[in-house]
């Protein structure tokens, strides 16, 4: 027998299972050794569970427990009979033998698991009261002593679970004041953040506390989620201070602003650039009593509104007011393009990298509401079209953008994906593509990479569509990627490239690069010399006919 259980192990470590069954379940009917067979029981529940057949998992740790006088073998069973019965939702069998747990002799670890999944049972149950009374108790136990931070934050989220938001915050900041820098200060930390980001909106308080994880414990289970969304929001508040850069510098050309008087002035009369003042009255009066209530904290945060920024606040006259200088050190047109940019990057991020589509649905309807011309225009009709098409399965709208598409942009490449037609390209347009692309190319060979990436990124978004686009979309990928060893960013670009042209030869590759990461780090490609050469498959044809096309 004890040959049985050592070959059936050593088919387990082989992902043999089949045949591990079959040598443990003679070991259980062949042998006396009562040990051997609870061991063997332990086992066979083991396999069954993992492939969450819990029932029979059930049947064999109960086995095991009646077959074994080893303190620790029957309390490591009744751990594992316990989680049987919590997967299959049965709370109420699952909370008594949690319970039973704590009679054994196990180590501290396995005994706080038990209590914290014995009120995990009880919370399913809404038994709210007996939940409490069980970590109060623990918590005056010297013996979870090492606990105690996570026991006051599992009492802190309990109190979350009940929808007491505001009471919960306090408590999470208890926890952090009374044991700082321990793993329940960090996991406070992340609760905290969470609240922060999807009850709240309080965006910059939220990325603090995310932040704020790593400095109270870094080897916290929640570090790693907690610096991602902190980037991810750092990215959301670099374009909304973009934003309010672009809104601020619109409102000085319109009204001036004698105040900075250390500004560099730029003489200009604002009745010659009524689209400026418009669109920005258009944009304060859109985003007015949007959002979310107001703060319920004292503490100021910028983000009181999370996807609807409110925060010029100064009402615009209806008169236009005619001034000579202005404290705005941009050049007016280089302010308007600007703010239209940040505009549809706003929107882009809220598809594309938040995946909020509710916020996505506003930012995009809000651009092409006020930008009818850009030849951003066409893909951000196109991006609502998805939305109402793919997301919200609302097929009256999706027809009526798609409708629109291809009556009042008939040439962009997005009518050419509705109506599958190929449409022809002006040759002129193609080769001032083309010239753009070559000069981004050669700030490539120059090692200019950030002005490189610059270039291909205009191209990418004021040509999107063409051939150019496409190459241009992987040659930043390329560049952080080979060049900058930059592997998030390069993620980033290949994701984007993905997204948006799937079927090029160049969005294949990246969909592989982002599906199949190497195990081992990809020798860098070198950088091609002749400038007419483009990066690695740039220069291939493109397997989707994608013409470049000349956008209206």
């Amino acid at each position: 027998p004890e040959v049985e259980l050592w070959l059936s192990k050593v088919y387990l470590k082989k992902n043999e299972t089949d045949l591990a069954l079959k040598r443990l379940s003679s070991i259980t009917t062949n042998s006396d050794n009562n040990e051997l067979r609870a061991e063997a029981f332990f086992e066979i529940g083991v396999i069954y569970f993992t492939s969450e057949q819990y029932s029979a998992a059930i049947e064999n740790f109960s086995s095991c427990i009646n077959e074994t006088s080893d303190s620790e073998t029957a309390g490591n069973a009744q751990y594992k009979l316990a989680d049987s019965y919590f997967k299959l939702k049965q709370y109420e069998n699952a909370v008594d033998n949690y319970d039973e747990v704590l009679d054994y002799d196990l180590p501290i670890l396995i005994q706080f698991d038990a209590v914290i999944q014995m009120v995990n049972s009880l919370l399913e149950l809404k038994q709210y009261d007996r939940a409490e009374e069980v970590l109060l108790n623990i918590l005056r136990d010297q013996r979870f002593k090492e606990q105690y931070s996570m026991i006051a934050t599992k009492l802190a989220n309990m109190v979350e679970f009940q929808g007491e938001y505001d009471y919960a915050m306090e408590k999470y900041y208890e926890v952090i004041q009374k044991y700082p820098r321990t793993e329940g200060s960090a996991l406070s930390s992340f609760y905290l953040a969470q609240l922060y980001e999807f009850e709240y909106g309080k965006l910059d308080s939220a990325k603090v506390k995310y932040d704020q994880v790593k400095k109270e414990y870094s080897k916290s289970e929640s570090a790693e989620e907690a610096a991602e969304r902190s980037k991810l929001l750092g990215e959301y508040l670099k374009i909304r201070t973009d934003l309010d850069k672009d809104k601020s510098d619109l409102y000085k050309l319109e009204h001036g602003d004698s105040s900075l008087v250390d500004s560099v002035v730029t003489s200009v009369d604002t009745l010659s650039a009524p689209v400026t003042a418009e669109l920005f009255r258009n944009q304060v009066n859109e985003n007015t009593n949007t959002g979310f209530d107001n703060d319920p904290f004292s503490d100021p945060d910028s983000t009181n509104n999370t996807f609807a920024d409110t925060t010029v606040q100064q009402k615009l006259p209806d008169k236009k007011i005619k001034t000579t200088k202005v404290a705005v050190s941009r050049d007016p047109a280089k302010v308007e393009e600007s703010f239209l940019k940040n505009t549809y990057r706003l929107a882009e991020y809220f598809l594309l990298d938040y995946q909020h589509y509710d916020s996505a649905l506003v930012e995009y309807n809000f651009f092409v509401k006020n930008f009818h011309d850009s030849l951003l225009t066409p893909k951000a009709y196109y991006s609502l079209f998805y939305i109402y098409n793919d997301v919200e399965n609302d097929s009256l709208i999706a027809d009526s953008l798609k409708n629109l598409i291809l009556t009042h942009y008939p040439k962009s490449t997005y009518a050419k994906q509705l109506s599958g037609k190929t449409v022809v390209v002006d040759k002129d347009d193609d080769e001032k593509i083309k010239i753009k692309f070559l000069d981004a190319e050669d700030l490539y060979t120059q090692k200019k990479y950030d002005d490189a990436i610059k270039k291909y990124n205009e191209i990418a978004d004021h040509d999107s569509g063409t051939v150019w686009a496409t190459k241009s979309r992987y040659a930043v990928g390329y560049i952080y990627e080979n060049d900058l060893m930059e592997k998030n960013k390069a993620i980033e670009s290949y994701s984007i490239l993905a997204k948006e042209y799937p079927n090029t030869n160049q969005g294949k590759i990246a969909i592989k690069k982002i599906a199949e990461p190497p195990k081992e780090e990809p020798k860098p490609i070198e950088a091609p010399v002749d400038s007419t050469i483009d990066m690695n498959t740039l220069s291939l044809p493109d397997s989707s006919q994608q013409q470049s096309s000349g956008e209206e």
